[in-house]
């Protein structure tokens, strides 16, 4: 298949490069700056469409001209997460595509309301709009948190503390509510790339549908042990306070920020969810995908600044 991957440079993009042309697809990418890509990579592609913006209507014609399917790849910003994917789907409907990624690769929202988790508004507005109008039924992956978000790997997100999240990178402590037992399902960016490639290629990918994967899961007990274990220091654990008195907290903080700043709070939610089991991922579909996901110590030792 030849394989549109938009939003390509960005640091999933990149594993969905790598991940596809080792599958045999032929990959074109659809991102902004080629530049950022590794003579490597680029040797891996079929092309490059460059586009000004989301909105560079011409240029998602260029890109979904001629392919098989489509994997978007843009970063969690709402506009692109909305507006962008909508642009991006109808380009993919007028050239008769029918195989199409939806970017998630985040937790279970399917359950969720509007209103619950500011960021993954965009999703369902998305989802509903796709169900609603589209001749394209896209393929949605939940793979709980990213591991290098988690651990805040430089370019990739902050989850420390400072944004109430969990890991402080610089002093190795976390910040826990509730149970340290409390089971977090993390998935590496590579791991993700993998999946993917095995869904958008199957047989059943023109249906669409929903995939549940993840590299695994660990209680935060679990987590701070594997890292003692591969670095030979200590992790303190700093608790927080109950399941409740987060949600108290998030829900404190909401009240006093801004939606259009909702990073600002929304950290505390991205928790609560985990520990009240709000969007916890329930029957897994690893073993149907054949993929060899990496497990939390081979990570940390492939990523030795974290």
């Amino acid at each position: 298949m030849l394989v549109l991957v938009a939003g390509a440079t960005g640091n999933l993009g990149q594993k969905l490069i790598q991940s596809l042309h080792d599958r045999g697809h032929q990959v074109r990418a659809l991102a902004r700056n080629p530049s950022k890509l590794d003579a490597t990579l680029q040797a891996k592609l079929e092309s490059f469409v460059p586009f000004k913006n989301y909105y560079d209507i011409e240029a998602l014609e260029r890109g979904c001209h001629g392919v098989d399917a489509v994997v978007c790849a843009y970063n969690g910003v709402p506009e692109l997460h909305l507006d962008g994917q909508l642009l991006l789907l109808r380009a993919a409907e007028r050239a008769g595509i029918k195989r199409y990624v939806a970017a998630t690769w985040n937790c279970d929202w399917r359950d969720m309301a509007l209103g619950m988790h500011e960021s993954y508004d965009p999703i369902l507005c998305f989802h509903q709009q796709a169900k609603l109008s589209s001749t394209i039924k896209p393929l949605y992956i939940f793979c709980g948190a990213f591991a290098e978000v988690f651990f805040s790997s430089p370019g990739h997100g902050d989850f420390s503390p400072a944004n109430h999240g969990v890991w402080d990178p610089e002093t190795k402590t976390m910040d826990i509510w509730g149970s340290e037992d409390q089971a977090w399902q993390l998935t590496t960016e590579r791991d993700a790339a993998e999946f993917t490639a095995e869904i958008v290629g199957r047989d059943d990918a023109p249906q669409g549908g929903y995939w549940s994967v993840c590299s695994g899961e660990y209680s935060l007990k679990d987590i701070a042990t594997v890292y003692e274990k591969v670095r030979g220091r200590k992790v303190c654990k700093q608790h927080q306070g109950s399941v409740e008195e987060l949600r108290a907290t998030a829900l404190e903080a909401r009240k006093k920020g801004s939606k259009q700043n909702y990073f600002e709070y929304i950290g505390y939610f991205y928790q609560l969810y985990t520990y009240d089991g709000t969007w916890t991922l329930k029957a897994l579909d690893n073993e149907k995908l054949g993929v060899e996901v990496t497990s939390l110590e081979r990570f940390l030792q492939e990523n030795p600044s974290l």
